[in-house]
């Protein structure tokens, strides 16, 4: 299932104040959807839609389960080394649902769950249209244009590195603090 971007193409127009069209930009739509998956694929989970999904190890440890997502509203159906839980069962699993923490145990184990943010943090909108707006104000990977009566500098990560769909390192800091699924002690 695709996932919907964290920015609409319109919040781009209207943070960019016009000079970002929604409708008549050729590469914002997919600007936007890169940026998502940026944020995604450094956080290690889908972050927003709430939405059903399911776990399953096939491990030689015991180990504690650790649900890949955050914001876990519930846990649906168990089946733990062959033997499918009963709805009581599963209405008992303990689990922390900020850090995806359970009290699962087992060698061969499914977990349906459900978790996401309902609504788009707002946070991440504005990450989203930043990562996307430098993206596309370096549309060929170009640093600076001069000539003799001109000169643009385009849209810059670093030092004489184009923009480009890249996390900067204060944003993968605020990431870390709030949505970034990490390895737990």
């Amino acid at each position: 299932m695709a996932l919907e971007p964290f920015a609409t193409p319109q919040q781009m127009a209207d943070r960019s104040q016009g000079a970002i069209t929604a409708t008549t930009h050729p590469f914002l739509d997919s600007a936007l959807k890169a940026a998502s998956k940026k944020i995604r694929d450094y956080c290690r989970w889908h972050i927003a839609e709430n939405q059903p999904l399911t776990y399953k190890r096939s491990a030689p440890s015991t180990a504690d389960v650790w649900l890949p997502a955050m914001q876990i509203t519930e846990i649906t159906s168990v089946i733990i080394d062959g033997t499918t839980w009963d709805q009581a069962a599963v209405d008992a699993v303990e689990f922390d649902p900020d850090t995806g923490w359970t009290n699962l145990r087992g060698r061969l184990i499914e977990v349906g769950y459900t978790a996401g943010y309902t609504e788009m943090p707002e946070d991440l909108v504005d990450l989203t249209l930043m990562i996307a707006s430098r993206a596309l104000g370096s549309p060929l990977g170009a640093v600076r244009e001069q000539t003799l009566v001109s000169s643009i500098t385009w849209s810059q990560a670093g030092v004489n590195v184009a923009g480009g769909t890249v996390l900067l390192a204060h944003e993968k800091t605020d990431l870390d603090d709030t949505y970034r699924i990490g390895l737990l002690p």
